[in-house]
């Protein structure tokens, strides 16, 4: 019970950061569209700009915009660390929730910090900011590569002999369904057996590009496959869908299973590079606002 509330719990604050998000993204649409003009203008016109005393870096809206995004990003990086290594913290709601959490506050951030250079980059101020913006991009990287690993609610990384039994769970709910549809159910599996088949042909970290267009592609195979399963087994449209949902959770059990090195690798490398450049963007930051702190904005690059 406590663990369905949980769940409850989590599912409640992924469906938040979606919405947060999206919101997010319309207010910073609608503030281009009100003072866009401002970041097209040359440099040097933008003095004689009415907006440049508050968007420059160093003006009010600016300042606070930079203040604001690098915050987010220290402490979506602080939340996501802590709950990983502080005890107290561990399993304390899945993994997939302080990550989602993690990964809005790290890119809001960004922007927020973005909107503050006023693309006036000067100083330590230039470094710091293009590698946060490696560390952000690298983030959406981390993400997917995170999703190619299979986990409990608890967001815990589970075994390859777990892996395999729920694709031999998700194998007996095919046939289950199919009893009375061969057919529909050699499609089924046909389908899976190319998918895998197609990228075991590319070999090394050219096998990473496929995997992600298998990922884009894969919906609309999918959905052919729903077309030719709903012909042959002549299946109403609800249990259809109910097949389908189980195809491809099978295509990803023996994707995962078939590249789980692969993606451990990545995984191991992504993480160094990616706390390497969260440093060195951490340390230019604090060297970029102490600088305008002892010397004064014209050294900050405001």
């Amino acid at each position: 019970m406590p663990g369905a509330r949980e769940g409850g719990v989590a599912a409640w604050i992924d469906r938040a950061v979606l919405l947060v998000g999206i919101l997010t993204a319309a207010a910073a649409i609608a503030f281009l569209g009100r003072v866009g003009e401002y970041y097209l203008l040359p440099l040097w016109e933008r003095p004689d700009a009415p907006l440049h005393r508050a968007l420059k870096p160093s003006g009010s809206i600016g300042h606070t915009l930079g203040i604001v995004g690098a915050s987010l990003i220290v402490g979506g990086v602080i939340m996501y660390s802590s709950r990983k290594r502080v005890r107290a913290l561990q399993g304390r709601g899945p993994m997939r929730t302080w990550l989602n959490v993690h990964i809005y506050l790290c890119l809001t951030g960004p922007l927020l910090v973005s909107f503050h250079t006023a693309l006036k980059l000067h100083g330590f101020g230039v470094y710091s900011y293009w590698s946060m913006m490696i560390v952000a991009g690298s983030g959406i990287l981390g993400r997917w590569l995170y999703q190619q690993f299979p986990r409990t609610i608890r967001g815990k990384e589970m075994s390859l002999a777990e892996i395999r039994e729920e694709q031999a769970f998700v194998r007996e709910l095919l046939e289950r369904a199919h009893t009375h549809a061969p057919a529909a159910l050699a499609a089924a599996d046909a389908f899976a057996e190319r998918s895998v088949a197609r990228l075991r042909a590319a070999h090394g970290l050219l096998t990473l590009p496929w995997l992600f267009l298998d990922d884009v592609a894969r919906p609309f195979r999918l959905a052919a496959l729903r077309r030719r399963v709903r012909r042959l087994g002549r299946l109403p449209r609800a249990e259809v869908r109910a097949v389908i949902t189980l195809v491809h959770e099978q295509i990803t059990i023996a994707r995962r299973l078939a590249f789980l090195g692969l993606f451990r690798r990545l995984f191991l490398y992504w993480h160094v590079m990616h706390l390497i450049f969260f440093v060195a963007m951490l340390v230019l930051l604090v060297l970029h606002v102490g600088s305008g702190v002892l010397f004064g904005a014209a050294m900050a690059g405001t």
